[in-house]
């Protein structure tokens, strides 16, 4: 399994606009916005909570996916 690490770094909503569709972010939002990189394989706007290392993730189920307005969604239910 991999073991990637899990980090945040915090950039401009100007430097995130040239990365990510920010579309979705409300109006008035703080001029700088959280990212959550997983290793090099993904990163994202994001303030919700995450792991440090995808190691502690553990096993999980794959509840639905598909294509969305704003890009492939994946839905996933975490498993005891």
């Amino acid at each position: 399994s991999m073991s990637l690490p899990v980090t945040e770094e915090i950039i401009t909503i100007e430097e995130a606009k040239e990365i990510f569709d920010t579309s979705r972010l409300p109006e008035g939002v703080s001029n700088t916005i959280r990212v959550i990189k997983i290793g090099d394989y993904d990163s994202c706007p994001c303030i919700g909570l995450h792991v440090k290392n995808t190691s502690e993730i553990g096993k999980f189920k794959i509840i639905s996916s598909g294509n969305t307005p704003s890009g492939f969604r994946i839905r996933f239910k975490l498993e005891e």
